[in-house]
């Protein structure tokens, strides 16, 4: 039987760097995926392919809003909808073919493509061949959680995994539940002209993010003529591609929802099942594998990273853990995950970036904080680009000074969210925020501006 000191198990954003990182160690390392492309769901079925078809939406909203720009475009706009997603496909393989390169330069990292499982605590099985591992890495994502909903159709619905597949635009399309899958994919449909439905049991969309951001997004979204349909109950989902029948009831009223196209994102779940975890004896759930802050299992030398692991979903946050477990598996001192720390970017319309805690957060940890904003509506960049409305807030440690937390909503959130991540990570305080000077005229310029406004605020009220 095979030896090797690290074995990983999945090749998406949080194995393949911890596989890389260990090679370049000198350790002699087996990386396992059942795809047999590295990338896992954020490259094929997630992150990369949703931000491409994105891009193609918001070039053609552009050519719809020239006129407010006084600018006339000559006969109509059309979208080769099979041709973005040649691109798409095109540009995934590329991904996937330049990390298999860079594994060859590595000539102590072995990588398979096959079904895996644990058979106990120091061995795995791959396509029927035994390894044994003195570490091992659980990297093995997470896939589309589907509710236990009523009806043939929920088994016949679109998740996350199909609907990049899809090689012609749908004319029509509902989405059952308002996270950010659903938030992100319904506006770019809208965009292109799809007539969009969206249904969410609770009172709001977003319910995870600072409310008002998301209260933002869902006034954007009934102005881009999307049906947002709130406290929705749901009765069954009938019927198959080409016509689901939806029959849910709002306010006591029973209603009914006739689309070709019907796609349910309602979470995520965590991929644990059927890789014999029980048999190495670590412990999980449906929500993940159970991890320390040092990534580590309730087996000392097993680790978990990224979305299989309890802990946030991102694609960044995978690649940033598998950097933790590395450290603490073959470095002399030990590192613990900073959640306080993450940063994340929806791609919203308009985009909401966040960096540490929100307000509630903060309230959850016992933090006394006040929460200030700087409103884009009196910002000149963003007067200049007729696309004024969202904002910047704070969330400052009463106590300390220390900005805990950045929360961002603007037509470009993501390009301001490098800068609030770090304001963030070197737990910098409002007059060192101040100190910097930001050019003029930028939407980035609002940090500057709310970081002044809140030290005045602060002498005025120190000679109170």
């Amino acid at each position: 039987m095979k030896q090797y000191d690290l074995v990983v198990i999945g090749a998406g954003p949080g194995g393949t760097p911890a596989a890389m990182m260990a090679a370049r160690f000198g350790k002699k390392v087996l990386l396992i995926d059942k795809r047999g492309e590295p990338g896992g769901e954020c490259l094929f079925e997630g992150c990369i392919p949703s931000k491409i078809l994105e891009n193609a939406a918001n070039r053609y909203a552009l050519l719809k809003e020239a006129r407010s720009f006084h600018i006339d475009l000559d006969g109509a706009a059309q979208i080769h909808w099979e041709e973005v997603i040649a691109d798409k496909d095109v540009l995934l393989e590329q991904r996937a073919q330049a990390a298999l390169a860079s594994f060859k330069v590595l000539p102590s990292l072995d990588f398979l493509a096959g079904e895996t499982a644990f058979v106990d605590a120091h061995t795995i099985e791959v396509n029927g061949e035994r390894y044994g591992f003195e570490h091992a890495i659980v990297a093995t994502g997470a896939s589309a959680h589907i509710p236990p909903l009523k009806g043939e159709g929920v088994s016949r619905a679109w998740t996350n995994a199909d609907i990049f597949k899809a090689k012609e635009l749908p004319e029509e399309i509902a989405f059952i539940g308002a996270g950010a899958i659903s938030c992100e994919l319904v506006q770019m449909f809208a965009k292109l002209g799809v007539k969009c439905h969206i249904l969410e049991r609770g009172p709001r969309i977003l319910k995870r993010i600072d409310e008002e951001a998301a209260l933002i997004v869902q006034k954007r979204m009934q102005e881009q003529g999307i049906e947002v349909l709130l406290n929705v109950g749901f009765d069954s989902i009938d019927g198959d591609e080409g016509d689901f029948t939806i029959r849910y009831t709002q306010e006591g009223a029973a209603k009914t929802l006739r689309v070709p196209h019907l796609l349910i994102a309602t979470g995520r779940a965590a991929n644990v099942e059927g890789i014999g975890l029980e048999k190495a004896g670590v412990e999980f759930d449906r929500h993940g594998i159970k991890v320390d802050g040092g990534m580590q299992s309730t087996v000392p030398h097993i680790y978990a990273v990224g979305d299989c692991a309890v802990g946030p979903k991102f694609a960044h946050w995978a690649t940033y853990t598998a950097g933790v477990a590395i450290h603490n598996i073959y470095a002399p001192t030990r590192h613990e995950a900073q959640e306080e720390k993450l940063s994340w970017v929806l791609f919203s319309d308009p985009q909401i970036a966040s960096a540490g805690l929100s307000e509630a957060e903060a309230a959850q940890k016992g933090l006394e904080v006040s929460v200030e904003k700087y409103d884009y509506a009196a910002d000149a960049r963003a007067q200049i680009d007729k696309d004024a409305e969202g904002f910047i807030k704070f969330v400052v440690e009463t106590k300390s000074g220390v900005i805990k937390g950045v929360q961002v909503v603007s037509y470009d959130a993501s390009s301001l969210a490098g800068e609030a991540s770090l304001i963030v990570a070197n737990a910098m305080t409002v007059l060192q925020v101040m100190g910097a000077i930001h050019p003029h005229p930028t939407l980035t310029e609002g940090f500057g501006k709310l970081a002044q406004s809140l030290f005045f605020k602060s002498m005025m009220n120190r000679r109170r």
